[in-house]
C-alpha cells in the first residue's frame, strides 16, 4: 500500500475496521458471536498474509485506532461532553466495579 495523503490512508485503513465494528454490531443485536469471530479473523488473516505481514497489521491496528478517535469525537459531539467525559463514562460502563468479565 502505498498512500499519498492521510485521507488516502484512511480510505485504505478504515474499511476492515468498519467491517469488524459492523460484525460487532451484528453479534450483539442477533446475539450470535460467530459473525464477529468470523470478521475478526479474516481481517487478521488478510493482515497477517499481506506481502508485508507487519505492515498489514499495523494498518489494521491503525485502522481501528482511527475509527474509534473518529467515533469518539462523533460521540462528544452529538451528546455535548468532552471526549475525556466520554472516555470516562466508557470506562466506568465497561471497565468500573460490577462490571462482567468479557466474554
Amino acid at each position: 500500500m502505498s498512500a499519498e495523503t492521510p485521507d488516502e490512508l484512511l480510505h485504505t485503513v478504515l474499511p476492515p475496521a468498519l467491517e469488524v465494528l459492523t460484525a460487532w454490531s451484528i453479534a450483539e443485536t442477533e446475539a450470535d458471536r460467530a459473525v464477529f469471530h468470523q470478521a475478526m479473523n479474516r481481517t487478521i488473516t488478510d493482515a497477517a498474509t499481506a506481502p508485508d505481514p507487519l505492515r498489514g497489521l499495523a494498518e489494521m491496528m491503525f485502522g481501528l485506532s482511527a475509527l474509534s478517535g473518529i467515533l469518539l469525537d462523533e460521540l462528544a459531539e452529538v451528546t455535548g461532553r468532552s471526549r475525556g467525559e466520554v472516555l470516562h463514562a466508557v470506562h466506568l460502563r465497561y471497565l468500573g466495579p460490577g462490571c462482567e468479565a468479557p466474554r
